[in-house]
């Protein structure tokens, strides 16, 4: 069993106040005995993407910057693995990355989210205006990696809006993956339904464990008006919800993920065995090219 902690919190315009909080949330997740702790998406900084200003894209820094150069401290100090996510400037091409921190305060990894949402409307008159994530994140060029971690748990990520996509879901799996871990930035009310359906659905369909981590509250310091929904939770490979947060405040929530559920119901189900990868052509095909967003 390896206790895993999602940490969900509202963000601020201030990155010290937000790697305060995510410090002080990690260390309290280890003292209860977490051994990894994962945070929502774009942890170091507000959600900035309804305001479109090449300003907003000086908040990206370096994986070996400041901000996660502090979590690797905390990740040494503490024994724990953090699920650190952040805007990355990697040499001026900016990306939507969570980074997978050791116990030893080594980077095991990162991953960077692969779909990269631009709405051009909304789903209804009354919603905020919608989102661009094209004008600041450039698709992730990663793949779907699954990362071992010290305590005999594979982990895979998907940020937010990836999680719309079941076939990013299953290459994790196919990977071998115990648990997905899901950081998110969410508000839409209608849209909270649907978070915990789709999770769920990947929990089902490829039979591991998966843990999303939402935003609450709304963001201090920016335009964003926007209430996130918080409502993180575990799944398991089953399909049932073993523990949700509330909506209002931030809050940390714990799961026992046992590797051996997640192989065992595989090997009841047998999803992977029996697939068709020659009968999937149409899934691959007509693919939108990819783009690059440069630091300006």
């Amino acid at each position: 069993m390896v206790k895993v902690a999602l940490a969900q919190f509202s963000g601020h315009r201030s990155k010290e106040i937000n790697l305060e909080k995510a410090e002080r949330m990690a260390r309290e997740a280890t003292a209860n005995g977490a051994k990894i702790v994962c945070f929502p998406e774009l942890s170091t900084t507000i959600y900035f993407c309804y305001e479109v200003t090449p300003e907003n894209r000086r908040l990206a820094e370096p994986v070996f910057g400041p901000a996660v150069t502090r979590m690797r401290q905390v990740a040494k100090e503490t024994g724990a693995v953090l699920v650190y996510p952040l805007y990355e400037n990697d040499n001026g091409t900016l990306y939507n990355t969570a980074v997978l921190i050791g116990p030893d305060g080594e980077i095991i990894g990162k991953y960077r989210k692969s779909s990269i949402p631009q709405f051009r409307r909304t789903m209804s008159p009354t919603d905020p205006p919608p989102g661009d994530e094209r004008f600041y994140f450039t698709p992730g060029d990663l793949g779907f990696p699954v990362f071992d971690t010290p305590f005999g748990l594979k982990v895979g990520i998907l940020i937010c809006y990836d999680r719309h996509f079941p076939e990013a879901a299953r290459a994790i799996g196919l990977g071998g993956a115990h648990l997905l871990l899901v950081p998110t930035a969410t508000h839409w009310k209608w849209i909270r339904e649907v978070w915990e359906l789709e999770l769920r659905g990947h929990a089902v369909a490829n039979n591991y464990y998966v843990g999303g981590v939402n935003k609450v509250g709304k963001d201090v310091g920016g335009l964003d008006i926007r209430h996130y929904f918080g409502s993180s939770v575990f799944i398991d490979p089953k399909g049932e919800v073993i523990v949700r947060a509330g909506d209002q405040e931030d809050e940390i929530v714990y799961a026992d993920i046992d590797p051996k559920v997640s192989e065992d119901v595989r090997g009841v189900w047998r999803f992977f065995e029996f697939r068709r990868p020659d009968a999937y052509g149409a899934l691959v095909e007509g693919q939108a090219p990819d783009h690059e967003v440069r630091a300006e």
